[in-house]
């Protein structure tokens, strides 16, 4: 049943080798440490995702796609799981877009 809501648009997608086929697969991000469900379908360039749970989410905010925030985590093998993949796929199809860190 459709319910009010608030949605977040991700400049990423999978031309930056977000996984397309996590699209209604049950995927999820974290923002501020929860996880915010994927809505409809991973685009090339952007990803929607319901933050009606997080409150005072602004834009800017930072969201993680795969990795730890607080105590939730998103896992490459998690991704790999729900995509219907390996987590190898999911390494090596990250686009040039991304920015890399290096610790």
């Amino acid at each position: 049943t459709p319910r009010k809501m608030r949605i977040a648009t991700l400049s990423a997608g999978y031309a930056d080798g977000y996984p397309r086929h996590l699209s209604n697969r049950d995927a999820a991000v974290l923002v501020r440490g929860q996880r915010c469900p994927l809505l409809g379908r991973v685009t090339m360039d952007l990803i929607m995702i319901d933050v009606s749970k997080i409150e005072n989410v602004h834009v800017g905010d930072e969201v993680v796609l795969m990795g730890r925030d607080a105590n939730e985590e998103i896992s490459c093998a998690e991704l790999a799981d729900r995509a219907g993949t390996i987590t190898w796929e999911i390494i090596t199809r990250i686009g040039s877009r991304v920015r890399r860190v290096y610790v």
